[in-house]
């Protein structure tokens, strides 16, 4: 782990940045002192930091030498992990005037495809990485599966200012998922706008369409970087949405480590998520009416075009007939029927013990 320390500054982003350093500091010590990674886990974790922080070099150097785009009106689909956000998202981005960012443009987010030739060397580097990690991690593909010409969500961005959730799904990191609940992003969602605007340019009048479930506890933030920004919330009861998502982190870090305890995994999980609505319930009153929509994953579930309908009403998006029969189509190929299977009790000791932390957020809701 030795050559860990060395990552800022080998990446000369203290001068841009002098707290990524620290961020640093707290994952390394994570990774050294609780995450028992295995040989292929220390390698992995060494590339992967590395990779993101000459990432976000490149992104700072980038911007640097571009104009500012418009892009203050996105649209965030959001909610607890594993409440049909990613459904809508695949939906709503079949809307011709509803731009997401690409799995292959996260990947490869180093330079500016210019040519076809680019393009597509950026689409076959990350065919190649998504292959390596579900050979990695067999059960990916039925939990979250990911593609290169899909869409995908906005923590693979803010991981660029080391600050994401993503990085305690695949480890053990106490100390640094309770730095992340506790700090500002407003430097991630600074990293977060100059990733948009590497992918905009002037003639662009598309909105931008993002997900991540994450954003649910970054109101405030998201509103500072982007005034007019539009929020959808999904809603589902926590007991379901937990050992879901508490099985996808277990699986990650069977990947990287050979002791993963799933009742830790289980408690993590519950206790950064539980943050994460209490500051929902706090931030969304930051929110102007007419920029945010409460939605149901049940009504979802059984109406997928009636909630899009509403969705698209609710923000003044036009669509068409043409529109309404590719959205049917694309609901019969994407119907949720996961292959993700998980239990309650692997997770959590007690009934009841899921819904007992949420129940401020099940309240509200009526869930």
């Amino acid at each position: 782990m030795q050559n860990l320390e060395k990552l800022a500054i080998d990446a000369d982003l203290l001068s841009i940045d002098p707290g990524i350093q620290n961020v640093l500091d707290i994952l390394i010590k994570d990774y050294q002192n609780h995450a028992k990674l295995n040989d292929f886990g220390n390698f992995l974790v060494y590339k992967g930091l590395k990779k993101r922080l000459d990432i976000r070099l490149s992104l700072e150097i980038m911007n640097e030498n571009r104009s500012s785009f418009k892009q203050d009106d996105p649209i965030f689909i959001t909610g607890l992990p594993r409440s049909g956000t990613s459904f809508l998202f695949d939906l709503l981005h079949a809307h011709p005037s509803l731009r997401s960012p690409f799995t292959w443009e996260i990947f490869q987010a180093q330079s500016i495809a210019k040519t076809k030739i680019e393009t597509l060397i950026k689409k076959l580097r990350t065919q190649v990485e998504l292959f390596s990690i579900n050979r990695l991690v067999p059960q990916l593909y039925d939990i979250h599966p990911m593609h290169y010409a899909q869409p995908e969500e906005c923590q693979l961005i803010t991981a660029y200012d080391l600050k994401s959730i993503s990085f305690a799904y695949s480890a053990n990191l106490p100390n640094y998922i309770k730095f992340i609940s506790d700090s500002s992003y407003e430097s991630s969602f600074r990293v977060h706008q100059m990733f948009l605007n590497a992918l905009s340019s002037e003639a662009d009048e598309n909105i931008w369409l993002l997900k991540d479930p994450c954003h649910i506890a970054h109101i405030e933030e998201i509103l500072n970087t982007y005034p007019k920004a539009r929020f959808i919330f999904l809603h589902r009861n926590p007991r379901f949405s937990m050992p879901s998502i508490s099985n996808l982190a277990f699986n990650l870090r069977l990947g990287y480590s050979n002791h993963v305890d799933p009742i830790l995994v289980g408690n993590q999980m519950l206790l950064y998520w539980q943050d994460a609505t209490e500051k929902l319930l706090n931030g969304r009153e930051l929110i102007p009416k007419d920029q945010m929509i409460d939605l149901q994953f049940n009504h979802l579930i059984d109406d997928p075009i009636k909630i899009t309908n509403q969705i698209f009403e609710k923000f003044s998006i036009k669509h068409d007939e043409a529109f309404e029969r590719k959205l049917t189509t694309r609901i019969g190929t994407k119907k949720l029927k996961s292959k993700h299977s998980y239990s309650y009790e692997k997770f959590f000791r007690a009934s009841g013990e899921v819904e007992n932390k949420f129940v401020n957020y099940i309240s509200y809701f009526d869930l």
